[in-house]
């Protein structure tokens, strides 16, 4: 059973990221602009990231915004059961009842336990002392052992009362006056007439019948644990009676109902869209920009999208900008000095706001020609502060505790040994000769767990019973750890894709090589893998996502334990608990691969590309700028290099011919800010070339 718990949980979460990896794809779809908003985008915003699911993109689009964001929202109200319903979908439980079997013991005195025949010994009894026990009484009267609410009163609704579970017998002791009462009676009768009394007592007779009453004539004993008492036995090892090998059989795994619908109703109506979005765009011409090579695409078709007079700036750097001021005759002055080069603000502060802006004015912006880049870091800027700072607060967290548990696993293993290497007769009682002969592993096992589940994790507590609250909180405690991680992993998938577009990107430099394109198809592109993520790097993190999603869900989660009483059909009662538990193992290799991630992520911010080649890092303008002469996309493919001498400057971008290197410290504009025109035989030249055309859904 404790196989199949880890096989079905890894499964889960091989199913759960495969799921969030599907959900991502049309995220980005969503978040993605059009070929009709690359200009309208790069003219109001400046620049805008391609190849990214960030939404930030939707406050980009032109249209749609409102639509964008609500799908966006879809897809997110979507995926957050998945993380945190994922993992108790189906999770373990193990059952107990009340005892079937009743055994009766007349004895001369209470206190005298004449057990002999039967195939326990006295260390095999959970005794208790002479109190009102409801249960031992009605199992005197009527030979069955109830502890359901309606017979057994308030007292057992504590948690103190589970107790009374996992027995499998009942040995009852009674003296000579009580023979003729002994299994007399029925339930009904038990509640009609002798349970119509108020328990102000505990410790009074408050039972009898006759001249027999309960603790003077009768007592009762538990004996012969039938099932594993999985607090009694982690916590204090000690020889417990209770069986383990039996207890198994009542372990089993249970599909939480509630958590199992909302999984299903989320998931439903995530394909449902998934379905829409596919049917609506077959036999339609596809114009999201999905990545750089699309954007490279679209702006060597359109000329309009060209970007004139920037081949040689970085992504995200200072842009000039056109601004047509519009004076008021409230506050400027008759004669105020107007701008003369187009790119300030107007000779009126107050007037500011009804300035026209155009942020992609073509205005000449020579850049010197240097190998030296921006690592990553410095390109995302202040997001890089705050992605440092949630990776080290929960690296440093789940380091804490990884050496926490380590040093107490540490004093536990030298008590073990110190308290074996005494004779039996000096040893804690917690440490008797079956303890030791199983050795160290076995008793740290149930101290500090395994890997979760049944019988390897150790516990920290419980959650009231019977509580919807405690439902909730059983939820958040199993899948609360994968949540916060996957917020991590969105942010390592995040500079991943930018590291890989800029690798892609730098290569076109030295390389000549086909565009990876999905709004064109042709022998000149290339549709080579799926989602952002070439497969050699998509592939090992979904791996090292299910794989970190499953540890961290065997690291801390919740079991469910259920007491079930049916003896009486008409008030049959039961009582679910959640207990916490964790494993030591899969919390320390959990936290090996968090502080892997975080060095790889530290790595993936120290990384730059050098080159002459502009940086781009998802960069729309940057793919923009790169174009003006780019003509044709043949078989070959495209490269990027040095156009020759402009009216004033250099040029540099891609193009199908063959390109010049680039020369040192030289100044590096354009060739002018006249447009190429559109040539409409190009389709036919590029099928000459290498069969361009537009792709269809």
């Amino acid at each position: 059973m404790e196989g199949k718990n880890v096989m079905v949980h890894l499964v889960i979460n091989i199913a759960a990221t495969m799921v969030l990896g599907m959900s991502n794809t049309y995220q980005q779809l969503i978040t993605s602009l059009s070929t009709s908003e690359l200009k309208w985008a790069l003219s109001k915003h400046e620049d805008s990231r391609v190849g990214t699911n960030s939404p930030f993109n939707i406050n980009h689009k032109r249209d749609k915004r409102l639509q964008a964001w609500l799908q966006w929202l879809l897809l997110i109200a979507t995926s957050l059961p998945v993380h945190f319903l994922a993992n108790s979908v189906i999770g373990p439980s193990i059952y107990y009842d009340t005892p079937k079997k009743i055994i009766y013991y007349p004895v001369d005195e209470l206190g005298r336990h004449q057990i002999s025949d039967y195939n326990n010994t006295l260390s095999d009894i959970f005794h208790y002392e002479a109190y009102a026990d409801r249960a031992c009484w009605l199992a005197f009267r009527t030979g069955i052992y109830s502890l359901s609410q309606s017979h057994a009163g308030g007292y057992y609704e504590s948690d103190d009362a589970f107790d009374y579970w996992g027995y499998k017998a009942v040995a009852i002791n009674y003296t000579q006056p009580c023979d003729q009462y002994a299994n007399t009676s029925t339930l009904k009768e038990m509640r009609d007439k002798e349970f119509n009394t108020e328990m102000s007592d505990k410790n009074a007779t408050l039972f009898s019948v006759g001249a027999c009453g309960y603790g003077t004539d009768v007592a009762c004993d538990l004996t012969g644990a039938e099932y594993f008492d999985y607090f009694s036995y982690s916590s204090s090892y000690s020889g417990s009676p209770r069986n383990e090998e039996v207890a198994k059989l009542m372990c089993r795994l249970s599909v939480r109902m509630s958590a199992a619908i909302i999984l299903a109703c989320c998931l439903t109506v995530k394909a449902v869209y998934m379905i829409i979005i596919m049917l609506r765009a077959r036999k339609k011409i596809k114009t999201q920009c999905l990545t750089f090579g699309d954007v490279i695409a679209a702006s060597a078709m359109d000329s309009e999208l060209r970007v004139q007079n920037e081949c040689m700036v970085n992504a995200f750097d200072g842009h000039r900008h056109r601004v047509q001021h519009t004076c008021h005759p409230k506050h400027c002055r008759p004669g105020g000095q107007a701008s003369e080069t187009g790119d300030s603000i107007g000779h009126c502060q107050k007037c500011k706001k009804f300035n026209v802006v155009d942020k992609a004015a073509d205005l000449p912006h020579p850049s010197i020609a240097i190998k030296y880049k921006k690592s990553l870091i410095g390109n995302l800027g202040g997001n890089a502060v705050g992605q440092m700072g949630i990776l080290m607060i929960s690296s440093c967290a789940m380091f804490g505790i990884s050496l926490m548990l380590a040093v107490f696993l540490g004093g536990s293993a030298a008590h073990f040994n110190y308290q074996c290497s005494l004779p039996s007769a000096k040893r804690d009682s917690d440490f008797e000769d079956d303890t030791c002969a199983k050795g160290l592993a076995h008793y740290l096992k149930y101290a500090y767990g395994h890997f979760g589940g049944f019988d390897t994790a150790a516990p920290l507590g419980h959650l009231p019973a019977d509580s919807v609250n405690s439902e909730v909180t059983a939820f958040a405690i199993s899948n609360g750890a994968q949540l916060l991680y996957s917020l991590i992993y969105i942010l390592l998938i995040y500079n991943f894709t930018l590291i890989t577009m800029e690798h892609d990107w730098g290569k076109l430099e030295t390389t000549r090589d086909r565009l990876r394109c999905t709004i064109v198809e042709g022998e000149g592109f290339k549709q080579s893998y799926v989602l952002q993520l070439p497969k050699r790097v998509l592939y090992p993190m979904m791996v090292y996502s299910a794989l970190m999603h499953w540890l961290l869900g065997q690291s801390i989660s919740t079991k469910e334990t259920i007491w079930s009483d049916r003896s009486d059909p008409a008030h049959a009662f039961e009582s679910s608990r959640y207990d916490i538990v964790y494993g030591a193992y899969a919390i320390w290799l959990s936290t090996v691969l968090m502080l892997a991630q975080t060095g790889i992520c530290w790595w993936a911010f120290t990384y730059s590309r050098q080159g002459f080649m502009p940086q781009m890092y998802g960069s729309i303008r940057a793919c923009c700028a790169a174009t003006t002469e780019l003509k044709h996309f043949p078989r070959t493919g495209i490269q990027w290099g040095d156009l020759g001498e402009g009216k004033k400057f250099r040029h540099a971008g891609f193009s199908s011919d063959e390109v010049g290197e680039i020369i040192p410290a030289e100044l590096y504009c354009g060739k002018g800010s006249d447009k190429i025109e559109d040539d409409p035989t190009r389709l036919d030249k590029d099928a000459e070339h290498g069969g361009l055309r537009k792709r269809i859904g």
